[in-house]
């Protein structure tokens, strides 16, 4: 027997003695009422954290409201704030290499 068998075999007579001990568990009353109250909790949960997530979608929504414009203004300062040669050196490499339906272009200065 290789050491791949042992693993798997150590893993299913684990898996399988979990199993026993679970179900001995659930067949004792308070067992099964461990177990109602553990799922109760646990469906708590989830719909809690799915109230936080969506109040976090929120927020995001509106920092970015918020923010959009003013980033929009700094970039539009910093544009209109850059030389001339600057702007013309980049218009000429984005025309060069782009054309309005995305095909490559040479356009002469």
């Amino acid at each position: 027997m290789n050491k791949a068998q042992a693993i798997g075999i150590v893993a299913g007579v684990t898996v399988g003695l979990l199993g026993v001990a679970v179900g001995v568990a659930l067949a004792r009353e308070e067992g099964r009422e461990a177990a109602r109250k553990w799922l109760a909790q646990s469906g708590d949960l989830a719909q809690k954290g799915q109230q936080r997530a969506m109040e976090l979608g929120q927020q995001a929504r509106q920092v970015a409201a918020t923010q959009a414009p003013k980033v929009q203004e700094r970039l539009s300062t910093i544009i209109s704030s850059a030389s001339p040669q600057a702007a013309d050196a980049l218009n000429a490499a984005l025309s060069r290499n782009t054309g309005l339906n995305g095909k490559t272009e040479t356009v002469q200065p």
